[in-house]
């Protein structure tokens, strides 16, 4: 949930008490940053239920594993899982929750808090947009330059 806030549009879903869409959003997001980095297996822990009537446990969000902690706290199973993992320095664990950053430095995970995660996410998105912008632009010619090659080429 600290991730969530860090998203001013993911927030206002939470405001409103729209959680599935705040989470969508997260997720949506998460895949967005993820989905180039190589060998990265991604969970992403919530607290609660997926929604109130649901069963689910885990599932797949496009290659990520997504799990609800129901009764228990979403805290407790990152930390479980953290317990079982073989490498623990082959982890990055994203939380501003300070039980869960204490751990993962005793353990010697990587840690990002949820602030420099928004920070990177910023970075990454307009990184994005300048590279999507620059491939527009190239298809394009400047009205002068492309009058002056017909002139040359085609009189």
């Amino acid at each position: 949930m600290n991730l969530i806030y860090k998203f001013p549009d993911l927030a206002f879903y939470l405001v409103d008490y729209r959680l599935k869409d705040a989470r969508e959003g997260l997720l949506a997001y998460l895949w967005q940053f993820f989905q180039g980095w190589k060998k990265a297996e991604v969970l992403v822990f919530f607290d609660g239920k997926k929604d109130p009537l649901s069963d689910c446990y885990s599932e797949d969000y496009e290659g990520m594993s997504v799990h609800y902690s129901h009764e228990q706290k979403a805290d407790d199973l990152i930390i479980g899982y953290l317990k079982q993992t073989p490498i623990p320095s082959h982890c990055l664990v994203i939380t501003s929750d300070k039980e869960i950053v204490n751990f993962a430095r005793r353990i010697r995970a990587k840690r990002k808090t949820s602030e420099e995660f928004y920070k990177d996410w910023l970075s990454f998105t307009e990184k994005k947009e300048e590279s999507e912008f620059d491939e527009m632009k190239e298809g394009l010619t400047d009205v002068n330059e492309q009058d002056y090659w017909e002139k040359q080429f085609l009189t």
